[in-house]
């Protein structure tokens, strides 16, 4: 039937054509005044021949418009999510709607083995996408990004034997899933269901939980900043109450295991552990010796400029309702300020880690600990664990739950119902017909066809 289509289209367009050229040859060979009470009589003799043959037309146009019913489809696709109104994703890039074309989303509905053997670009050939017109106008004090858009399928050669529900359907669910992953929010660094410590010693245990708390103090932070009233209904926990659990984590919990750890000297190979401490120390204090001698250059730096020079440079401009006025701005001991300012930070950071691995080797050198300390640092790892996770459940289900109330799934999709077609199928239709009456009787209208009295009249 797919490869018939053509020329039935071809047909059901000839027809009106050559009544509507017939009617523009009428027209330009009229040399009198036409006769209105004529051409009314030849409508009304013709016009039980234009219908029927209209009749017959709309027919086979109803047909042609059924039969091509599995080759054409589309579905809207709404974005849902705040950010989406101003023509970003929710990680605030670019929204590219285009994407739904991309390489790898057509590649990936492919590869669910659901469209046969077509190929990515044969499936894009037949894809197509618009925006959805709004309601009303868009002025420059209320501008508007559309966030609905249509994607039609048409069919081709090689996709005519697909379903094209089958086919929009994978592409729209490809999408989604690509959607999620790229911008959707990432809350893997907040999942620790399962800590693997094997091998760590006691304080890298304690430090390695503290960077994962830390982390998820951050991201709470992040959340809490986004919206600060937000409770969950999933966890019943709000992001402010689910850091402050972190923060209790860190400052009690994890502060009880490392207190424990360094009051017996804990160390699962206690003379390899001192050995990399001490190691750690030179290279700090290396780095602790470049920070300074960075900071002490820039101080003599700014002590070799004039001190009038140093206290401001003026420089005239205009502001924003074009007045002039003088603007102080950045000379070069500026910089060297914040640079020494920084290298100074840099090197008490590095004076304090020093310090602290030097306590860390005093604790361990002390080695009071035995094996009963040993089991009870064990007991506690897997209770600071345990602890741990349940609080990063807390915090993605808390985040999830967010999520869905918030951006409503991100995107949706509207697929064509089946029983939407028969009314647009019938409106085409009763379209198509009217025009072909129209203009074949147009055609009749003008005809050159000179009247039968007048015929008798001019043979007299």
């Amino acid at each position: 039937m797919y490869s018939i289509r053509p020329m039935i289209k071809l047909l059901l367009l000839l027809l009106p054509a050559v009544g509507g050229l017939l009617f523009a040859y009428n027209v330009l060979r009229q040399k009198q005044t036409m006769h209105i009470k004529e051409g009314i009589r030849r409508c009304i003799r013709v016009f039980p021949f234009v219908l029927t043959a209209a009749i017959l037309s709309g027919a086979a146009c109803f047909g042609y418009l059924r039969a091509g019913e599995p080759y054409a489809g589309s579905f809207k696709m709404s974005y849902t999510y705040p950010k989406a109104s101003k023509g970003l994703t929710p990680n605030s890039t670019t929204l590219d709607v285009s994407e739904i074309f991309s390489e790898e989303v057509l590649e990936n509905a492919v590869l669910t083995g659901r469209l046969g053997s077509l190929t990515p670009d044969e499936v894009k050939d037949t894809l197509s996408v618009q925006q959805v017109k709004q309601r009303g106008g868009v002025s420059v004090d209320a501008l508007y990004v559309s966030t609905e858009y249509v994607v039609s399928y048409n069919a081709s050669s090689r996709t005519a034997a697909q379903d094209k529900n089958v086919l929009m359907k994978t592409v729209a669910d490809s999408y989604y899933e690509y959607f999620l992953s790229k911008y959707g929010r990432k809350t893997k660094m907040l999942e620790n269901d399962a800590l693997d410590l094997t091998g760590l010693d006691y304080l890298d245990i304690g430090s390695y939980l503290q960077r994962r708390i830390s982390a998820v103090i951050a991201y709470m932070n992040m959340c809490q900043e986004e919206n600060a009233t937000f409770v969950s209904e999933a966890t019943n926990e709000s992001f402010a109450s689910v850091r402050d659990k972190a923060r209790n984590f860190q400052n009690v919990s994890l502060e009880r295991y490392k207190a424990y750890v360094l009051k017996y000297g804990l160390s699962r190979d206690r003379e390899q552990y001192i050995s990399r401490l001490n190691y750690e120390n030179r290279l700090t204090h290396v780095n602790y010796m470049k920070n300074l001698a960075a900071y002490s250059v820039r101080l003599a730096a700014i002590a070799r400029y004039e001190g009038d020079i140093t206290r401001a440079v003026l420089v005239p401009t205009r502001d924003e309702t074009g007045e002039f006025y003088q603007s102080r701005t950045k000379i070069g001991t500026d910089y060297f300020a914040d640079e020494a300012d920084a290298h100074l930070k840099y090197a008490t950071k590095n004076q304090l880690d020093i310090e602290t691995n030097n306590y860390y080797i005093e604790c361990l050198s002390r080695a009071a600990g035995d094996s009963v300390n040993q089991q009870k640092a064990d007991e506690m790892v897997e209770s600071l664990k345990k602890e741990l996770a349940l609080i990063s459940h807390q915090a993605v289900e808390t985040v999830k739950d967010y999520d869905a109330q918030t951006s409503n799934g991100y995107i949706s999709f509207v697929f064509q119902e089946g029983g939407t077609w028969s009314g647009f199928g019938l409106k085409k239709t009763a379209l198509y017909v009217a025009g072909f009456v129209g203009i074949w009787l147009a055609a009749a209208f003008t005809s050159t066809e000179l009247p039968k009295r007048r015929l008798s009249a001019d043979k007299k």
